[in-house]
């Protein structure tokens, strides 16, 4: 290998380092900007009919998953309050 080649290499492995891509992070208020952005396109019609299906069951699956999230969140915040209460009462 000539010494050029090996210069290439090197700086595209530096190029390659310094541009790591940002750790992406999706938050439940995003899931809920989706589904409430496909709600709106509908409502202005950006859809055709064809297509109509595949958004509702898109959608459906994003309003499902932000239910169960939050029911699931709710009910692990009532257990938490339950223990706490728990632990106060055998204190008492």
């Amino acid at each position: 290998m000539s010494e050029e080649n090996e210069n290439e290499v090197v700086e595209t492995v530096e190029d390659a380092t310094e541009e790591a891509p940002e750790q992406t992070t999706l938050a439940l208020n995003d899931i809920v900007l989706a589904a409430n952005i496909i709600d709106l396109a509908t409502q202005r019609g950006a859809f055709k009919a064809a297509e109509a299906g595949h958004v509702g069951a898109c959608f459906n699956k994003l309003v499902g998953f932000v239910k169960a999230t939050q029911k699931a969140k709710a009910e692990a915040e009532g257990e938490q309050d339950a223990t706490t209460e728990e632990a106060a009462s055998e204190e008492s």
